[in-house]
């Protein structure tokens, strides 16, 4: 390898200077979230429900019903009509008002609105858990450009390095030994590049999946301003209150009740108000018009059904004690991610600032090894292990940084109020429906795998 060939490397450098207008991740996520395929599919499922709701509505209200009919009719009566045919003609108008039905309809109004609520819940799942994985997907890609530019910075040391140990051997102060160590470290950090490079194409790759379009040129680092709360047991209490999934849950639980409640109204008699007016011609071998008006108040009880209704209501009590027990599951769910996450941001909290003396004292070192190997109190040996030192040491901060930034965008999910800090505000009204589409509507969703980590010089 010649010194020419390194500095070829070392102009990778130009790269650390990136021009072109920041994206932050709320632009990302905001702009993005509603074409999210999982976020538009709980969307659609949710107004599905609404419409439920007003299927459900229509039991209060009568139904009229109109009938028609015309065809041959032959009657041959004992007393009255004997062997006679005639074209028979029906025209009938019927309009039923149900009066009481045993609370069926206000039992499943309630039930389609918790089913509602609890699909409105999910959608705020949906979105929350898309923005943290958004928001990783991004910081993941910032991650790996900083990890680049660290290992391009080690690149030019490298180089620099090189050069001066070249120097000193042509001046006769270094052995050849030398030059081909500092070759040796000058090709395995051109190695650390190309690998730090691959990362950065996957973490660009594994954004473009999660978020529809390709990554922005240049990321911010900074978050969305967000207090935590001074403890874990607030940070929950905040959760018990807010988090969709625990409202999910309880929706669930209403539903089940109100489908309690309308399986024992088969248990009840049931009765409508019901207006007929009839016009007939030719009815019953008798010619001529044959008209009716009737009004009835209709009682209907079914008296036995082989204890189908019995059996219903008892499975409607053990749906109810199932969802009573997704809830508890649910909540100790919560729980669990909210205490790993909360965990994780103290403990970096803690390492951050011992990495951050760590890059001083290292840079220091570096430094003072640099003047000490220019007069000749320090070998080659001890500069590049320096030199990895620090690029070591810079690696685990950043690498600190943005756990610590996921584990806090953790907090803020396990709470529930992530798009909250992200100042995002579904509409959650229907989509103006599409002309001749059917059931398609305006809203068109757009179509983790981990990188592999970079070579360090080990012990150099």
């Amino acid at each position: 390898m010649t010194v020419k060939q390194s500095m070829l490397a070392a102009a990778l450098l130009a790269a650390l200077s990136s021009t072109g207008q920041a994206q932050t991740v709320q632009e990302v996520v905001a702009q993005n979230i509603e074409q999210n395929p999982d976020v538009a599919k709980a969307m659609q499922t949710y107004h599905s429900i609404v419409k439920e709701v007003d299927q459900a509505k229509a039991g209060y209200y009568p139904s009229v019903d109109a009938t028609l009919g015309y065809g041959y009719e032959w009657t041959d009566k004992e007393q009255g009509p004997q062997d006679v045919e005639l074209n028979r003609r029906e025209a009938r108008l019927n309009i039923n008002q149900m009066l009481f039905d045993g609370l069926a309809t206000p039992s499943e109004v309630k039930r389609q609105k918790a089913r509602m609520e609890s699909s409105a819940a999910r959608v705020m799942d949906t979105a929350e858990n898309y923005t943290l994985l958004a928001s990783r997907a991004y910081l993941e890609v910032l991650r790996r450009d900083q990890l680049l530019k660290l290992a391009k910075e080690k690149l030019y040391n490298h180089v620099r390095i090189y050069d001066q140990i070249k120097r000193r051997s042509q001046s006769g102060l270094d052995s050849q030994a030398s030059i081909q160590q500092a070759e040796g470290r000058l090709a395995l950090s051109e190695v650390n590049v190309l690998a730090a490079e691959n990362n950065l194409l996957d973490a660009k790759a594994n954004y473009q999946r999660v978020i529809g379009l390709p990554a922005p040129e240049v990321l911010e680092s900074v978050l969305p301003e967000f207090q935590l709360p001074g403890t874990f047991e607030e940070a929950y209490a905040v959760a018990e209150q807010e988090h969709p999934v625990l409202d999910i849950a309880q929706k669930d639980i209403e539903a089940t009740y109100a489908q309690r409640d309308a399986a024992k109204s088969r248990m009840y008699p049931r009765l409508d108000f019901e207006v007929e007016r009839r016009w007939d011609e030719n009815l019953d071998g008798i010619e001529g018009d044959d008209e009716d008006l009737t009004a009835m108040l209709r009682l209907r009880y079914n008296l036995y059904n082989g204890g189908a209704d019995k059996a219903r209501v008892r499975q409607t009590e053990y749906q109810i004690g199932e969802a009573q027990e997704v809830q508890r599951d649910s909540m100790r769910q919560v729980k669990q991610s909210l205490e790993l996450s909360w965990n994780a941001n103290q403990i970096l909290g803690r390492q951050i600032e011992h990495l951050r003396q760590h890059v001083l004292s290292s840079e220091e070192t570096r430094n003072a090894y640099q003047q000490q190997f220019n007069i000749g109190q320090r070998s080659l040996l001890d500069l590049l292990d320096t030199e990895n030192e620090v690029f070591t040491a810079k690696n685990q901060l950043a690498e600190a940084q943005i756990d610590q930034q996921i584990a806090q965008l953790r907090i803020l999910n396990g709470m529930g109020r992530l798009l909250g800090v992200y100042a995002i505000d579904l509409n959650l009204e229907a989509p103006q429906m599409v002309a001749g589409a059917g059931a398609e509507t305006e809203m068109e969703a757009p179509a983790e795998e981990p990188a592999t980590e970079a070579p360090t010089d080990g012990a150099s």
